[in-house]
């Protein structure tokens, strides 16, 4: 009895030491995150930089101070040439939680070459430098003669095939259905993206899309086709409305970070898989973050007209032999 009444005071003391100097989040330490992207078919470039931050409560989400840093020096090396990024501002939407404008770094006069090697640095007020490198992959070159170029009643699946010089690449492809529908009384654009396949989950029906592979063709039957289109007037008995132009096909080539950083995120996210932790990958070397670079090509593909028609939508170019 005595030993129990001297251990209850010392762990009474224990307790309320630790209540004392718990702290869920321990000592802030500053963190600079740098995103920056290069799209290789477009001459604007945009650059974010962050920092970390605290809050008093336990909801990460809950901070309304901006944290983007000001003031970077941020330039992008490719051979003997160098792009500076300017700082600028635009408005944000007003149910945002910041109450004070969007702040970036662009550069607007900048398209990488295929194949360069670049190099990025970014110079912070405090003098601490945020840098990374990657190399620009290849554009890739479209093989009519072994893709479709129309699609038919008669198809079986929509094919489309590529080339490119890159060694490893990686490609995310993706199809999209261009159509209008009067919205107010006028006629407004809509896409529609066509996934890999659909698939059965708790009884509802999914869109699963193509990951990034290295494979030099897309092809999705014609049952996924058909369902995308019936999906895009669902619950609308007046189909004539719709006017349906063309398909497109669009592929990414990704370089090596942005190959990565995608499928450490997105492998998670399809219907049968549950993400237990936040996923945590930078290229960005004294900071966090993602630096990386992709190409984007469009391929074509028009629709018969009764093809089109069977679906009772209107047609929105002429018709092809």
């Amino acid at each position: 009895m005595k030993k129990l009444l001297l251990i209850l005071p010392m762990l009474f003391l224990i307790i309320v030491s630790c209540e004392d100097s718990f702290d869920p989040y321990g000592e802030l330490k500053d963190k600079y995150v740098f995103s920056c992207v290069i799209r290789g078919d477009t001459t604007f470039q945009t650059a974010y930089v962050t920092q970390s931050y605290m809050v008093d409560n336990y909801e990460p989400y809950s901070n309304i101070q901006d944290p983007s840093i000001k003031n970077v020096q941020i330039r992008v090396w490719e051979e003997d040439k160098v792009a500076l990024f300017k700082d600028t501002t635009v408005g944000r939407a007003p149910d945002s939680k910041y109450k004070t404008p969007f702040s970036f770094y662009y550069n607007n006069n900048y398209q990488p070459k295929a194949g360069a090697k670049i190099e990025v640095e970014a110079l912070l007020p405090t003098g601490k430098r945020l840098t990374s490198s990657t190399r620009v992959p290849y554009s890739i070159t479209f093989s009519k003669s072994n893709s479709d170029t129309n699609i038919r009643l008669t198809n079986d699946y929509v094919q489309v095939r590529w080339k490119t010089g890159q060694i490893n690449p990686v490609f995310i492809p993706r199809m999209f259905i261009y159509y209008t529908k009067p919205v107010d009384g006028k006629q407004v654009r809509f896409s529609a993206v066509v996934p890999l396949n659909y698939v059965e989950f708790n009884g509802k029906s999914k869109p699963n899309y193509a990951k990034p592979s290295s494979d030099l063709a897309y092809s999705v039957e014609m049952k996924t086709f058909k369902k995308t289109m019936e999906l895009i007037s669902e619950g609308d008995p007046d189909k004539s409305k719709y006017i349906i132009y063309s398909t497109f096909v669009e592929v990414y080539s990704l370089d090596e970070n942005l190959s990565t950083y995608y499928n450490a995120t997105a492998r998670n996210n399809d219907a049968y898989s549950v993400k237990l932790t936040e996923t945590d990958f930078s290229n960005v070397l004294n900071g966090a973050g993602i630096f990386g670079v992709y190409m984007r090509n469009y391929y074509l593909l028009r629709m018969k007209h009764d093809f089109i028609n069977s679906f009772g939508y209107t047609p929105g170019l002429s018709d092809v032999q």
